[in-house]
């Protein structure tokens, strides 16, 4: 572990590669099986046994809403009622079979979809995990009474296409869940191939208040998706049919004048106009300013629409990456593999981490290379560690916002990058005081003192503990 550096303006450089040494010592990470468990293992062994087929693979659908307690869509519990969050209630939701997502569980490594909690009575947070997996301390939407909270999740499936949903608040309370699916990735054994996610930037097209023009209530933003152009990094995305989704992190900037309670639709195609979109891929309220991590998937037209709710609001959109269709590519590359469950990397707060939080202006670097030797698949050939990973997908939550002076209030946003490569303009999490802010990110590897495994962190002010929860690995 390294030390402190002390500059002008009390800024704070620390390097801390050993903080990750501790993952590993948290014992091995499983992933889901490629191929899967199938209900004839030697049939699927057989289907599987020129290669890694589609195994991990991305597949888009039209965003569709498959559970929302609000209405009874799906909801095996009470349709029309709250779920219980005091004490951690759980509850499983079917998500095979639904949306477009297949049947077969056998042929869905993880579906990809946005999980909102509405309507919660108290403070607390949603986890969701393959059915059948063990609990473990990790949450992918953290929520305040009265908030709804959005988040992205590429979550396995239980051998019965089934996830596990758990509500926990401190106190007696109930909400409500919603939540739309947008995509799924397929295990080996799926006959059609699907793409692979190219990881670019993080770059930024599109930023609204470059212009000065707010999306108004009910309005639309078309984004240029295939050819989309970043200018820091320079890099275009490819303008073919091949390219079928973004994985993008979209801004609401809201807190202009006329600015209220809204959320942000991301479809393929633009929606008829006066039609309310029936998912949403994030909420923020007036005066907030909010990212979300977004896989979209791209229209016939090679675009992406942006639907704002109410009032006006400014959009910020950044690439990290794009999935590609590459049917005759048999390498690894690409492919995204989600844990067995998700896996706490680390939490600041913990005295394993050193119990100290991320001052202002600061960044640190931590390696990954001991939880990417640590990462282990069961396959019909024995165990394989997948250690040949160029990112991984992780929910990352800022916490415990201080001042930097006691009578000052204070904001920050925290940005994850690559090591050894200079700060890029997005962010990955907005951070007010008093909340506890989640997304899922994107953490891509880069190489700092020959290291391939490094990812740097950086908050812009105030001192802020910060938990990474992870749920996938990006092979290379």
């Amino acid at each position: 572990m390294g030390g402190r550096k002390v500059t002008v303006g009390m800024m704070i450089a620390r390097k801390w590669v050993g903080r990750a040494v501790a993952v590993a010592a948290l014992g091995a990470v499983a992933v889901g099986a490629l191929p899967p468990t199938a209900s004839n293992p030697a049939a699927a062994q057989t289907a599987c046994a020129d290669g890694l087929g589609s195994g991990g693979e991305f597949h888009p659908l039209t965003p569709t809403r498959v559970h929302d307690t609000r209405s009874g869509n799906n909801d095996p519990v009470k349709p029309g009622k709250k779920a219980t969050s005091a004490g951690g209630n759980e509850y499983q939701v079917q998500l095979t079979g639904i949306g477009n997502v297949p049947a077969n569980p056998a042929d869905v490594l993880a579906v990809v979809m946005n999980v909102t909690v509405a309507e919660p009575e108290a403070q607390g947070n949603l986890s969701v995990r393959p059915s059948g997996a063990p609990f473990k301390d990790a949450s992918l939407v953290n929520f305040l009474p009265g908030r709804n909270v959005p988040n992205l999740a590429i979550a396995g499936v239980g051998t019965d296409g089934k996830v596990t949903v758990r509500l926990f608040s401190s106190k007696p309370g109930r909400a409500h869940v919603v939540i739309d699916v947008s995509g799924w990735i397929s295990t080996s054994c799926y006959a059609t191939p699907g793409a692979r996610l190219v990881l670019q930037g993080p770059g930024r097209i599109v930023d609204t208040r470059n212009a000065n023009t707010p999306l108004g209530s009910a309005g639309d933003l078309v984004v240029k998706a295939r050819g989309a152009v970043s200018k820091n990094p320079a890099f275009v995305v490819p303008n073919n049919a091949n390219v079928t989704a973004l994985l993008l992190n979209v801004t609401a900037v809201n807190r202009q004048a006329g600015s209220t309670n809204t959320n942000l639709a991301v479809t393929p195609t633009r929606l008829p106009k006066g039609q309310r979109a029936e998912t949403s891929s994030t909420n923020v309220i007036a005066g907030q300013v909010k990212a979300s991590m977004v896989i979209a998937p791209i229209g016939d037209d090679g675009n992406i629409y942006i639907r704002n709710f109410s009032g006006n609001t400014h959009v910020v959109v950044d690439v990290f990456g794009y999935f590609e269709a590459r049917p005759a590519d048999t390498t690894q590359t690409g492919r995204i593999i989600p844990l067995s469950a998700p896996f706490r990397a680390f939490d600041t707060r913990d005295k394993a981490f050193g119990s100290v939080p991320l001052g202002t202006g600061s960044k640190e670097s931590w390696s990954f290379k001991a939880f990417a030797g640590s990462v282990t698949m069961p396959t019909a050939a024995g165990t394989v560690t997948l250690d040949q990973q160029s990112a991984l997908i992780g929910n990352l939550t800022g916490t415990q916002l201080g001042r930097v002076y006691p009578t000052v209030p204070v904001s920050t946003f925290m940005s994850a990058y690559p090591g050894g490569v200079s700060r890029p303009d997005s962010s990955n999490i907005n951070v007010p005081e008093g909340e506890n802010v989640p997304n899922m990110s994107l953490l891509r590897y880069g190489t700092e003192g020959g290291d391939p495994y490094v990812v740097q962190m950086y908050n812009h002010m105030g001192s802020l503990h910060y938990i990474l929860d992870v749920y996938a690995i990006v092979l290379r």
